[in-house]
Order: structure tokens, then C-alpha cells, then sequence
């Protein structure tokens, strides 16, 4: 697939250090050579630490890597993002949105969104997301947006998710006059 045996055996020796089966790590290897002939990857050990954080957060097995890689590549062809831009975000936000009740094709999704939007670096954008999804469920956060009459608790007391807790946001503050947020600090 034109991938160096010497970049191939870096990669397996990072797949390797997860705990992964051998059959896991041969799986997994396939797919991310598969992905150096994609025009929208471009490192492929910087694909491959993705790719663990990706499987470790939100729990997707060898067998399915393939496919996570070509949505990824598929997004990255069709909007204006970057896989490496994804990679960092599932790096650096995944394990908060999993965590916060979200599946991966929703983080991609909000990603691409806030990316085609601002134009920020990746970076920003993952460590703005961490800090909005870290803080968005603490009681405190979800009492005062209560006061806005913005519902972040199901019927059940539990926290909505993060990209309903985005929507929902996003539909309240749009009906929001300017300046009105400043009455209650």
C-alpha cells in the first residue's frame, strides 16, 4: 500500500502497547495502511494514536476501524475539516463527549460544524468543547440555564447528552436578546 515496513512496524508497536490480540493488531494495521491512500490522511502514526484514542473512548473494536477511518476521511472530502483535525478532536475531547453520553459520529458532526463556522485551529476548538462538556453538567451550570428555561435534565434527572445539550442550547440562545445574559452574573 506504499507505507514504509519501518513506519508500519511503529504503528503496530503503538497498537501493540494497547493490549490488543494479535489478530487485533493485524486488523488494525490493514486498516490504517488502508488510510495512507486516502487524500485527506497524512501521518499515519498520528492516524494511528487517533485510532487507539478513538477504540479505547468510544469502544469500537479492530473489525470496525475501517469503517471510523472512511467516515472520517469521508467528512474531512465533503466539509472544511481536516482528518487530522478529527484525530485531534477525538484525541483531546473524545473521552469527555463519551463520558457526557455522546457517540463518536456526533462529536465528528459538531466538530465539523464549529470548525466551518470559526475557522479556530483544532486545538481550540477540542479544548473549548472539553471545557463547554465538562462544565455544562455540573449542577450549578445546569440550575442557572434552568433560570433561562433552558432544560438540560431529562424527565428522569439525567443529563440530556452533549449534542442535545448543544441543540437545545443553540435554540434557546438564538431567541435570546443581546445583553440580557448580563443580569444574571
Amino acid at each position: 500500500l506504499g507505507v514504509s515496513s519501518t513506519e508500519l512496524l511503529e504503528v503496530s508497536r503503538i497498537l501493540a502497547q494497547t493490549g490488543m490480540r494479535a489478530s487485533e493488531v493485524r486488523r488494525s494495521l490493514d486498516a490504517l495502511a488502508k488510510s495512507t491512500l486516502a487524500p485527506t490522511f497524512n501521518d499515519i502514526k498520528n492516524t494511528a494514536e487517533g485510532a487507539v484514542a478513538a477504540m479505547a473512548q468510544f469502544k469500537i473494536g479492530a473489525r470496525d476501524l475501517e469503517r471510523v477511518l472512511g467516515s472520517i476521511n469521508a467528512v474531512a472530502g465533503k466539509f472544511a475539516v481536516e482528518s487530522e483535525d478529527l484525530i485531534s478532536v477525538i484525541r483531546r475531547t473524545g473521552g469527555v463527549f463519551r463520558e457526557a453520553g455522546g457517540d463518536l459520529n456526533e462529536l465528528i458532526g459538531l466538530f465539523t460544524s464549529v470548525r466551518a463556522t470559526t475557522r479556530e485551529s483544532a486545538e481550540s476548538i477540542a479544548t473549548g468543547l472539553r471545557t463547554i462538556f465538562t462544565r455544562i453538567q455540573r449542577p450549578r451550570t445546569i440550575q442557572f440555564l434552568k433560570e433561562l428555561k433552558i432544560q438540560l435534565l431529562d424527565t428522569e434527572g439525567k443529563f440530556v447528552g452533549p449534542f442535545e445539550a448543544v441543540k437545545r442550547l443553540s435554540e434557546a440562545l438564538s431567541d435570546i436578546q443581546p445583553g440580557i445574559l448580563g443580569s444574571f452574573k
